[in-house]
């Protein structure tokens, strides 16, 4: 009985040596293989372990640091021409300078069009590729210039500029500012309105000068004249006769209707109005141009002349007559 007693006990020593064994062999396995995993166990004493951490950036989108339109400055346009609209951007993107593919801008009316809108001259403007410049800044930075051709007939309004910047993952980035394009009174008319040769107490035939709306706003017309110098109360200075001088009185115009053929002077003096020595301002009503396909679609109002060759003058006669483009109410 003691016997079996004492066997019991030393096979019980002899399985937790083994057991023992057994887990110092399987520590010294894993301390071969588990550095080759990547695993690190703390130390006989330590609580804790210093892990290496890793990460790879896939891409970063484009961005833009600033959009200037004109230098900054308000917008004069060019009557019956085109004035080029210079934007400069700077923009980056991270993954360097040749990670981006594309620069696109849109110029428009901001109240009258929007990002995306067909281009119309009078309010949208597009360039699909704007040109880029990587010799700018650092490795991550670009300077790139949009420019615009915009018509002398384009809104006076506040405009936006907006530019989408694209990188060879497709990732973009949209950004914007806005400038003003301003008001231009401008207009075309005849060199010269030649009444041709008339007789002394007689009327001339209708002459017809056509007024041309070169800006980008309705405009009335502000009318005077002179002889030689402003003021001087006359509408022609001639080189013979007794007077020399034909009255301001004497010449005059229509604006809104013609009236064909001779006339006496009474007919004359019922249906057309006296120029003066003083500004006149004068409803007109003369639109700008809307139409872009169409190259002779200019806003054109006529204007109907004569005059009236009093006793006392002969030979040549000149003059001058004022138009100017005004926004103010007319009479």
């Amino acid at each position: 009985m003691i016997h079996k007693k004492i066997k019991k006990k030393d096979d019980k020593i002899i399985a937790v040596f083994v057991l023992f064994e057994v887990l110092i062999f399987l520590i010294l396995i894993l301390s071969i293989v588990m550095p080759s995993m990547g695993i690190i166990l703390a130390g006989v004493g330590e609580d804790n372990v210093t892990l290496s951490a890793i990460l790879q950036i896939g891409n970063s989108p484009p961005e833009f640091t600033s959009i200037t339109i004109n230098s900054g400055s308000s917008i004069d346009l060019t009557p019956n021409s085109t004035t080029t609209v210079i934007v400069d951007i700077i923009a980056r993107d991270y993954n360097g300078e040749d990670d981006i593919s594309n620069i696109t801008a849109e110029f428009f009316d901001n109240s009258a069009s929007f990002y995306g809108d067909g281009d119309d001259n009078n309010y949208h403007y597009t360039n699909s590729s704007c040109s880029i410049d990587t010799s700018y800044g650092d490795i991550t930075e670009v300077n790139a210039t949009c420019s615009f051709e915009v018509e002398y007939y384009a809104n006076n309004a506040t405009w936006n500029l907006t530019a989408l910047i694209t990188d060879n993952s497709s990732l973009s980035d949209l950004d914007s500012n806005t400038q003003t394009v301003n008001t231009l009174l401008a207009f075309a008319l005849p060199d010269t309105i030649d009444y041709g040769e008339v007789n002394a107490t007689a009327v001339s035939l209708e002459k017809i000068a056509n007024v041309t709306n070169m800006g980008n706003v309705e405009v009335n017309l502000s009318l005077s004249g002179y002889a030689v110098n402003a003021g001087d109360g006359n509408a022609m200075k001639c080189t013979m006769g007794f007077v020399k001088n034909i009255s301001i009185d004497y010449a005059k115009y229509n604006l809104t209707s013609s009236t064909p053929g001779i006339l006496t002077l009474s007919q004359f003096e019922a249906d057309y109005t006296n120029l003066t020595s003083n500004v006149a301002v004068k409803e007109f009503d003369l639109g700008y141009r809307q139409n872009d396909t169409d190259s002779t679609a200019d806003a054109i109002n006529q204007t109907y002349w004569r005059i009236y060759v009093p006793l006392g003058v002969a030979g040549s006669c000149s003059g001058n007559i004022v138009f100017g483009a005004v926004q103010a109410g007319g009479s």
